[in-house]
């Protein structure tokens, strides 16, 4: 006998699950059930951080949590307020919400501003599937539960400013809203249009308004604040002030409390030079105040940031010695900030810089230039046509050389428009020059050649300029400039400056040397041309006085030479003893001859010679006479 199978069956058995709390503060099945505090009278959201059943959701799948919903059904509604849904009342007949209203903030509870202390409501949260009834043992699990409602009296509690920052900062001349970052109460038995702000000291440097009735206010909410109602108005000045105001809710008050209103420029001023001079071979220069300044002209002046926008390529800008890309203006008041040249290969660079305020910024380039170790003449004033000796008169950088301890080098960068410079001595005298060193300088090797001006009827100096480019050993190069003034060659003017040649055609008698020298050191203080009586004398006295002297000179050498054609130069000697009267004497009174330097002699034919000649010529000595001697 067989026995008939059984049908399988599948029963599903509903679950409900009751928890009713005393208060909120015991455990809840749900993951959050925590209760609502409520000022009497107000109206409160009832949110996912204080009702929260998605952990029904744990015993379903991942993948079908998007088609089932959390939903809270009422089963009794509170009795001293309503439940609110998008501000509309839940129907008594189907009071459902669910989780996902709950999360967007739609759930409200208004309190109906009884005396009550204390108020509920129960409800059922449960699992449902989207279109279809229950289809599964999960979706059957019903959690009932109590959310409770704790109600305080209004004006329990004195109103407490909880505002951390009470700085209003506005732009000069604008509008700006107070908020809950200036303003911002607590006040947990008094509602936000309960809280009142009154103003007891109005500020100087504008005005607080009501933003939607544009009217000057005395008096505000803190729900007018929430909502950003009310607004300050800037007058345009820089002048800082404040407010001060007391809160109250009706039936407190507090003490009064300063809200600071600070002004921010609209524009920011920049003074600077227009470069930074590096003395060439100093480690670093200062920046002062007076090479660069921003400033936004306040009664209270903003610490100004300056930002390096492009790093310089030789230079670098430090504070306290070190490399930075950024300083403020309180670093170079107190002398921190410094600019050095770290390569030794451009004589200038230039960086890029942002200078920045609270409210505005100005972009600018400074300029740094390495200015030459050397004494320059400023100006001085050279004769056209001549040849000037580039000595250092002119031209001296020997502070770079004893600093370096070698000869520095000049390099023409651009020679002169009427001038050229030249090797003065050697076989290649007269020969441009584009390099020397400070050692040719100091023995004279090198000069300037004024040019003639070729119109010569300009009145006034000519403006010329030569440009060199100073190197040394170790520092960075340095360009500096020769500028000189070229006129006409006046005879009588005090150049500061040798004179290796004149003009030709203002040639005058000058004592024979290798350089005309017109002027001494300190003769002339501006390099300009002095003129005297006292020099025009002495220019025609001296020459004079020079000829006289030479006259004189000439004719006492011109006597003594005919003198001495005359007279001639004589050996004398005289007898060993005189002979008596009509004696000749027997001693030789010759001199001796050297036998080296005698000659031989021969017989002369008189035959054919001249009788002239012959009756001049003697063949005995004659006898001398009295006091006679032979010479």
């Amino acid at each position: 006998m067989s026995a008939q199978q059984a049908p399988n069956v599948r029963y599903v058995l509903p679950i409900t699950v009751s928890y009713y709390a005393a208060h909120s503060n015991i455990s809840s099945q749900m993951w959050r059930n925590k209760g609502l505090e409520i000022v009497q009278g107000q109206r409160k959201s009832i949110d996912s951080s204080i009702l929260d059943a998605s952990n029904l959701l744990a015993s379903l799948p991942q993948e079908k949590h998007s088609d089932v919903a959390v939903v809270f059904e009422i089963k009794r509604f509170p009795i001293h307020g309503r439940v609110t849904l998008g501000g509309e009342d839940l129907p008594r007949k189907t009071p459902l919400f669910t989780q996902e209203e709950v999360s967007q903030g739609r759930l409200e509870y208004l309190h109906d501003d009884s005396v009550a202390a204390y108020d509920s409501f129960a409800f059922r949260a449960r699992l449902k599937s989207e279109g279809r009834d229950l289809a599964s043992p999960a979706e059957s699990v019903i959690l009932e539960e109590i959310f409770h409602i704790s109600i305080k009296r209004r004006g329990s509690d004195p109103p407490e400013l909880v505002t951390t920052d009470m700085l209003l900062e506005v732009l000069q001349g604008s509008r700006t809203f107070l908020t809950q970052k200036h303003l911002n109460t607590q006040d947990e038995d008094s509602a936000p249009d309960e809280v009142l702000f009154k103003v007891i000291t109005a500020p100087r440097n504008g005005y607080i308004f009501n933003y939607i009735t544009s009217e000057s206010i005395s008096e505000f909410t803190q729900e007018m604040i929430n909502r950003v109602e009310v607004a300050f108005q800037s007058d345009g000045t820089l002048a800082n002030g404040f407010v001060e105001f007391t809160v109250s809710d009706g039936e407190h008050e507090t003490e009064p409390y300063t809200l600071h209103i600070g002004v921010l420029a609209r524009t920011l001023l920049l003074d600077q030079v227009p470069e930074i001079k590096v003395q060439q071979g100093d480690d670093h220069t200062l920046v002062t105040e007076e090479m660069l300044m921003a400033y936004t002209g306040g009664p209270v002046e903003e610490d100004i940031l300056y930002k390096i926008t492009s790093t310089p390529k030789y230079a670098a800008v430090m504070v306290d010695r070190q490399p930075t890309s950024a300083f403020t203006q309180k670093q170079i008041k107190e002398g921190r900030v410094s600019v050095r040249f770290v390569k030794s290969t451009s004589p200038r660079d230039s960086v890029s810089f942002t200078a920045r305020s609270r409210a505005a910024n100005v972009s600018s380039v400074l300029n740094i230039t390495v200015q030459p170790l050397a004494k320059i003449a400023q100006d001085p004033l050279l004769p056209q046509g001549s040849l000037v000796q580039l000595d250092r008169k002119l031209l001296d950088a020997t502070p770079l050389a004893n600093k370096t301890r070698a000869s520095p080098t000049f390099t023409v960068i651009q020679q002169p428009r009427g001038a050229r410079i030249v090797k003065s001595r050697g076989p290649d005298a007269g020969q441009p020059m584009q390099t020397f060193t400070q050692k040719d300088l100091d023995e004279g090797r090198i000069a300037i050649e004024i040019l003639n001006n070729a119109s010569g009827s300009k009145p006034g100096a000519d403006q010329d300029e030569a440009r060199f480019l100073l190197k040394a050993h170790g520092v960075p190069p340095a360009e500096c400039v020769f500028s000189f003034q070229t006129s006409s060659y006046n005879p009588s003017a005090v150049y500061p400056a040798t004179l290796l040649r004149i003009p030709d055609n203002a040639r005058v008698y000058r004592p024979q040397g290798d350089s005309f020298t017109t002027a001494s050191p300190g003769s002339s203080t501006n390099g300009k041309p002095h003129i005297s009586r006292r020099g025009n004398f002495w220019s025609v006295f001296i020459p004079i006085l020079v000829v006289l002297l030479l006259l004189v000179v000439a004719g006492v050498l011109a006597y003594y030479l005919i003198r001495k054609n005359k007279t001639g130069k004589h050996n004398v000697q005289t007898a060993a003893s005189k002979p008596k009267n009509g004696e000749v004497a027997t001693a030789e009174t010759f001199r001796k001859t050297d036998p080296a330097n005698n000659i031989p002699m021969s017989n002369v034919d008189s035959k054919g010679a001249d009788p002239e000649l012959l009756q001049h010529c003697r063949t005995t000595n004659p006898t001398l006479k009295k006091n006679q001697y032979w010479v």
